[in-house]
């Protein structure tokens, strides 16, 4: 557990440093580093799905929460990305206007 805490003190430290980089990118890098994140962000939602249909409920619960925080990590970026870029937002996450 002590070692998972590191980590993600780790990955809390890596996003605040990538969110004041964003501040001073391009928006071509900002761009090309948006859609790089959406990989990875398939590649853990796979890997969660594929837990959920192959462990006990109770292996499933506990090995999925690291695959949680990484994605919600960057999703932070990405967010932090659209905020300073609207127009780089991809058409399936903008909502349906009324």
């Amino acid at each position: 557990m002590v070692g998972d805490s590191v980590r993600w003190n780790e990955q809390t430290l890596l996003v605040k440093f990538l969110r004041r980089i964003v501040l001073r990118m391009d928006r071509d890098v900002a761009l090309r580093i948006d859609s790089m994140i959406m990989g990875p962000l398939g590649t853990l939602d796979g890997i969660a799905h594929y837990k959920k249909n192959n462990l006990s409920e109770h292996d499933y619960s506990e090995l999925v929460r690291p695959i949680g925080r990484a994605m919600g990590e960057l999703i932070e970026i990405s967010e932090s990305l659209h905020c300073r870029f609207p127009d780089i937002v991809p058409k399936e996450l903008i909502p349906p206007k009324r």
